[in-house]
């Protein structure tokens, strides 16, 4: 009987290893498939290409008029007119926000009393060109007695002194006259430069002395910049090199500027370098005083294989890799592909090695990869 017992136990063990094994290689072909797709990973691939980047040196300043000039008179009196000249030939009140050209009129100082004051220095010189004729005439006469015997030596002297007192007398009123002909011109105020109107200081009808403001004028066809540059930066920056400004009032507008000029020393307190930059502005879109974001390009290269920076893996402990799809049929699988950087400029970075352009880079679902997973590669919101 236990024979028969131990008999029976063998055949319903192996009875239900079959039926096991059975069921197994029997499932739904669909079934299996299901469970394949399972073990894909969904990801979001990109095609590589080739760009331009810039590598950036970031800082910010404001923003100020390329010139500015505070125009005085420099002749005291009352300003009778305060008027811009008009390329029409009208006049139009100065005020803050008028343009003006170099040359053009802007004020008139008691232009009536410098005119009189030239008519009357004219008439000096004439006086005394009168006086030099007559001591020369009487000059000559004495000397011409004198040397006849008719006149002494002290007459003789004394003519030759007065034609000398005359002719001194004259060249003080030419001076003089010159004087009130610099006086008359300087009482009619004029632009020193091309520019815009920024202050006014002084009324018509008021009274001003010699050195008196009357006006500011700005040149804002071109506006500047001058930034501190960390010392470990000085000798990345020269000359000509592009820059761009961004202001807030513009925020979606980049502004293309140059370095204009380097300062020789750095400054003693705080060993950065002083750079100015300028940019042509003939809108008036930027104002001084406006505070501005500068983006200092000190390298720049183009047709390079460029990728965002979020899709860089490792470079802590190991080196700095990528996930590529290449397609095996019938699977796609990912491989890890090591990379060398270059320039990196915000979120974007240079490869220098390890990718070329048309290889498939994974962009989104890399994490959860290794060496040759299967994936499948799905749109952004499928990873999601």
């Amino acid at each position: 009987m236990k024979v028969i017992r131990r008999i029976l136990y063998w055949v319903v063990a192996s009875a239900l290893v079959l039926l096991t094994f059975w069921f197994g290689f029997m499932q739904k072909p669909t079934e299996r498939l299901e469970e394949e797709e399972e073990k894909k990973v969904p990801v979001e691939v990109e095609t590589v290409s080739v760009d331009s980047i810039e590598e950036t040196i970031e800082l910010t300043g404001w923003i100020k008029a390329n010139t500015v000039v505070d125009v005085a008179s420099k002749v005291p009196g009352r300003v009778e007119s305060l008027h811009v000249l008009s390329d029409a030939g009208g006049l139009i009140p100065v005020e803050e926000g008028v343009s003006v050209k170099k040359g053009r009129q802007l004020a008139v100082i008691d232009h009536d009393v410098y005119l009189a004051q030239l008519a009357a220095a004219q008439a000096s010189v004439d006086a005394r060109e009168v006086e030099v004729a007559d001591a020369e005439r009487e000059k000559k006469r004495i000397i011409a007695l004198y040397e006849g015997g008719s006149a002494t030596e002290q007459s003789k002297d004394k003519a030759v002194t007065a034609a000398e007192l005359a002719a001194t007398s004259l060249s003080l009123a030419r001076a003089n006259l010159e004087l009130a002909q610099v006086n008359l011109r300087e009482s009619t105020i004029t632009s020193p430069i091309d520019g815009i109107v920024t202050a006014k200081h002084i009324d018509e009808g008021n009274l001003i002395k010699s050195g008196d403001r009357i006006v500011t004028i700005a040149d804002m066809k071109t506006v500047k910049m001058v930034v501190a540059v960390a010392e470990k930066y000085a000798a990345e920056i020269a000359v000509g090199m592009p820059t761009k400004i961004g202001v807030d009032t513009f925020k979606d507008r980049k502004f293309d500027a140059k370095v204009y000029s380097v300062h020789p020393a750095l400054d003693d307190q705080t060993h950065t370098v002083q750079v100015e930059i300028r940019l042509n502005n003939d809108e008036l879109l930027l104002k001084p005083g406006m505070f501005a974001r500068v983006t200092l390009i000190t390298k720049r290269k183009d047709n390079v294989v460029v990728i965002p920076r979020d899709v860089i893996l490792g470079g802590k402990i190991d080196k700095h890799y990528v996930y590529v799809v290449e397609e095996t049929s019938p699977n796609k699988i990912a491989h890890k592909r090591f990379v060398e950087i270059g320039i990196r400029q915000a979120d974007r970075c240079e490869i220098t090695d390890g990718l070329k352009a048309g290889d498939k880079l994974v962009v989104n679902g890399m994490h959860s990869l290794t060496e040759g997973s299967t994936v499948e590669p799905v749109r952004l919101e499928d990873i999601k």
